[in-house]
């Protein structure tokens, strides 16, 4: 049964340590935040870890569908993978701190949710 469980925890659920301040006051540095590694779709104000390999945290601005203004032009954000046409690889506007980025969803590890906060 502990074989089972380290490996759901290892496989499913990580423990994530934010190593940024620029949530503040929602997430501070320091805090730990779980990780579900099993969900697919996000939605807007959900905090998620992306990354291939070193990890970051944002927070989703805008889903597949929503339309996005970037230098004063409008972008509608694809519902469909405009490489592949798949429905499963779709694009979030992500902020990161100040910035916003696109992510695309094999970049996305998963869902944050904060366990242990700083005091």
């Amino acid at each position: 049964m502990l074989l089972v469980m380290l490996a759901v925890r290892a496989w499913a659920f990580t423990i994530y340590h934010v190593t940024t301040s620029d949530f503040q006051p929602e997430v501070r540095k320091g805090d730990r935040m779980i990780v579900n590694r099993l969900g697919c779709t996000y939605d807007k104000g959900e905090y998620i870890v992306f990354g291939n390999e070193d990890a970051f945290i944002g927070k989703v601005k805008a889903v597949p569908g929503d339309t996005v203004n970037i230098t004063g032009k409008d972008y509608l954000l694809p519902t469909r993978c405009p490489l592949c046409g798949s429905k499963e690889h779709r694009y979030y506007m992500v902020s990161v701190g100040k910035q916003q980025t696109l992510i695309h969803q094999a970049d996305i590890i998963g869902a944050a949710y904060r366990v242990w906060p700083v005091r």
